[in-house]
């Protein structure tokens, strides 16, 4: 008897000492691997131990050894688009990852738009019976945060094959993305979808990062008065809510920002990216679309510096800091204030002076009256745009949004000139919302018109024009495009 107890123990001892290779969800069946490249593969193994990775595509191998924290990386060489494939691990243990696929991976984040689902999409009812297509993969990041950078991930994320069934609960503008970028690529595609909706862009960044950075430094304070508020504002709170029960108070009162703040943690700087961002690297990309900016729009004013920093960190996190980034300028709701929500679109738009950003406009698509607006469809399709001309080099397939390049007085009129402006037209019998000020400031609406790509505007009482501009307000009433239909983004010119 103690013989056979002994021998449990050993044996129980073992297993606590052995470790059998782990792999991250990222990498497993049915994954896409960034074609043309040196792909980051990794994960777990007792520590000291040899692994050896051989791949089908060339049936090369590769070693590489696991560290003294178990912890082990290789890089492989892929070769161009195709696929099916496997991949096997072998160390201690042996683990295979079948139906890989090469092709072009890309990482969509943000907030409620871009978690928006195919199911709730305008075009569900015709889109989805036609979703069956085995070259598009999709890896749905299960909701997780966390104080500390993670390794892991939610569980149930995983790799799926683009069905009806897994399209209908994956983000509609990530998926018509990917259906434009296979059609005009012709190889797989895989989309891996990190959004969660009602978050700032500061839970998206490191919190090392933020910690590092003293313009990021606000988020941090707001936070530490928050949580040291909390226990009173909530007691007071509380109060308050039961006297309105009793009808001491006329009006039910508001819920203390500290309250709404940390019942929302998921709100916290770097939150999302530790638990979220962190488990994707350093996967292989080539490249990262953002739609993002309602829950910013308050402070708008910090938004330029924490987007760039969201977009370097991220570059050097995937090891890759010329990986393109694209960005979809936040469209127009009734309930952004009007200079905040203009400063915010201004933070995006600048965006594309730093290199590998591309930012395209979004105020003709969008619905004044629904923050959450359900044709997905031409978001999607201008992530594809962009991508596709500046990513992979197809000039024929138009992109650029005009931007507004210099203005000049001619007599009682401004002259205003773009960038991409080819073809400039006005949709409609007149350009809405236009204004113009002279000098003491007072805007008016503008008689407006198109020359030789050039926008021409004026107002009789105004003999001196100095400011114009165009979709400053809360409007979906854009109606100024290049010849390719694109439309021209906000601006406000001035003569200087």
């Amino acid at each position: 008897m103690r013989k056979i107890i002994f021998v449990i123990i050993i044996l129980f001892c073992a297993a606590i000492v052995r470790a059998d290779i782990q792999l991250p969800a990222i990498i497993a069946d049915h994954m896409v691997l960034k074609q043309n490249s040196e792909v980051a593969l990794w994960g777990t193994e007792n520590p000291g131990t040899k692994l050896v990775i051989t791949v089908t595509w060339d049936n090369k191998t590769y070693e590489t050894v696991a560290d003294k924290q178990g912890k082990w990386i290789s890089w492989i060489n892929t070769p161009s688009a195709g696929g099916p494939y496997t991949i096997c691990f072998t160390g201690n243990n042996q683990v295979t990852v079948n139906n890989v696929l090469i092709g072009e991976v890309w990482l969509s984040s943000g907030q409620s738009n871009m978690q928006f689902e195919m199911s709730k999409d305008t075009q569900a009812k015709t889109m989805l019976p036609k979703a069956k297509n085995s070259h598009i993969r999709l890896f749905k990041v299960g909701r997780q945060k966390s104080e500390t950078e993670v390794d892991h991930f939610a569980e149930g994320t995983v790799w799926e094959i683009c069905s009806p069934e897994s399209a209908a609960n994956f983000s509609a503008m990530s998926y018509y993305f990917a259906l434009d970028l296979h059609k005009q690529l012709d190889v797989p595609v895989g989309i891996i979808n990190a959004s969660w909706g009602g978050t700032p862009i500061e839970s998206w960044i490191s919190t090392t990062a933020i910690m590092s950075d003293p313009l990021l430094q606000n988020v941090v304070k707001r936070w530490d008065v928050w949580e040291k508020d909390y226990e009173q504002d909530n007691a007071d709170y509380a109060r308050d809510l039961e006297k309105f029960r009793r009808g001491e108070l006329i009006v039910r009162p508001k819920k203390p920002q500290s309250v709404l703040m940390l019942e929302r943690d998921f709100r916290k700087y770097g939150v999302l990216y530790n638990g979220m961002i962190a488990p994707c690297t350093p996967y292989t990309l080539s490249g990262v679309l953002w739609y993002h900016g309602t829950s910013n729009v308050g402070l708008a004013r910090e938004y330029q510096h924490q987007l760039a920093s969201l977009t370097r960190t991220w570059r050097s996190a995937f090891n890759n800091e010329e990986l393109p980034v694209i960005i979809g300028q936040l469209t127009a709701y009734k309930g952004y204030d009007l200079l905040n929500g203009y400063t915010l679109r201004m933070a995006q738009l600048n965006q594309n002076k730093t290199l590998s950003n591309y930012v395209f406009c979004t105020m003709d698509i969008g619905l004044l009256n629904d923050l959450h607006p359900p044709h997905k469809q031409p978001y999607g399709q201008r992530f594809a745009a962009m991508a596709l001309n500046k990513v992979y080099g197809k000039k024929d397939i138009a992109s650029m949004c005009p931007q507004m390049k210099d203005v000049k007085i001619e007599n009682s009129t401004l002259e205003i000139s773009f960038y991409d402006s080819e073809g400039l037209y006005i949709g409609g019998e007149k350009l809405e919302d236009i204004f113009i000020a002279g000098e003491d400031g007072k805007f008016f609406p503008a008689v407006a018109e198109v020359r030789d790509d050039t926008l021409i505007v004026s107002h009789p009482d105004i003999s001196k024009p100095k400011i114009a501009r165009y979709l400053f307000n809360n409007t979906d009433k854009a109606n100024l495009f290049n010849a390719a239909g694109l439309p021209v983004f906000p601006f406000v010119g001035e003569i200087r």
